[in-house]
């Protein structure tokens, strides 16, 4: 069931165009769930590209909105992004490394189920197009996002989880039923996801470089590159090395961004916070996440 309960209007940063937000409210596992649907103002008529946005632990969709950009990339390059909200604003990706997974009703929250509600509706309605859904999100979004590649790979065409790997138990159960294309993000000096894996109090941490290898094996890539990307600011001690993983089945490729001295943080243009610096170690500037995300995704259809 789906009810649209509200109607936002906001200006377009910079574009002076009128941004119509939908407020949607699902009913699932006997409780209302909401998604936030954001349009550009000028989307041509018919199915649209969907990127579902999954925000971090304890955060926000506005958080998430204020943090990846990505309603600018969205209004430019005309697609629609989705950000539902979680539970308690954390996700239940699967069994649990550290706390237990949100719940309902005495049963663990089903957030694959909710987005597949989501999508389903989108594309029922003839606004999203069924082979051009992707998913991203940082940090626990990000494990979110494993999930929804793992759980929904007939529904989705590329995935980019960011500033996490996935867990010991994400790779145990993942059955995706097709290759799916998978842009990563992650800082080596990230105190909060380890780019190099974590031993948890339920479970591990994979590093980064063993979610990659599963995604590898899975999509059957047999040849890596790897390049320097350029440097834009010299004040920035980060450095990003970008690894490419291709001739895949099906045309799924992989794609590493490793932020060398980056922190728990998304690379963006716009300079970094006082509070972000202290909380989440350096950020990149030489690329726009939201762009590079983007770019990825618009190479894929499912």
């Amino acid at each position: 069931m789906l009810k649209t309960t509200a109607l936002i209007l906001s200006i377009g940063c910079g574009a002076g165009l009128a941004r119509a937000d939908e407020v949607l409210t699902f009913s699932h596992q006997g409780i209302a769930r909401t998604a936030t649907i954001h349009t550009p103002a000028d989307l041509p008529a018919g199915p649209a590209p969907v990127v579902i946005g999954l925000y971090g632990h304890g955060g926000t969709i506005e958080g998430l909105r204020s943090w990846l950009h990505l309603d600018a990339t969205a209004d430019r390059e005309h697609f629609v992004v989705v950000y539902p909200e979680a539970v308690e604003h954390d996700w239940s990706y699967g069994r649990p490394v550290v706390n237990p997974m949100p719940a309902v009703n005495g049963e663990p929250v089903d957030d694959v189920g909710f987005v597949r509600l989501i999508i389903d509706k989108l594309v029922e309605t003839k606004r999203g197009d069924p082979a051009r859904i992707y998913a991203t999100g940082p940090s626990r979004g990000g494990l979110m996002t494993y999930t929804v590649a793992c759980a929904l790979a007939d529904r989705i065409a590329a995935a980019a989880p960011t500033i996490t790997g996935m867990t010991e138990f994400q790779r145990e159960d993942c059955r995706p039923a097709r290759p799916v294309p998978m842009m990563v993000i992650a800082g080596t000096n990230d105190l909060v996801q380890a780019y190099d894996g974590w031993l948890l109090p339920r479970g591990r941490l994979l590093s980064v470089a063993e979610t990659l290898e599963y995604w590898r094996v899975h999509n059957g890539c047999t040849k890596q590159d790897a390049r320097d990307v350029p440097h834009r600011d010299h004040s920035d001690r980060t450095r990003i090395w970008l690894i490419s993983w291709t001739d895949c089945r099906d045309g799924a490729r992989l794609q590493l961004y490793r932020v060398n001295g980056g922190g728990h943080q998304l690379p963006s243009l716009a300079p970094n916070s006082e509070m972000d610096a202290k909380r989440s170690r350096l950020h990149n500037r030489d690329i726009e996440t939201a762009d590079e995300i983007w770019a990825f995704f618009k190479d894929f259809s499912r």
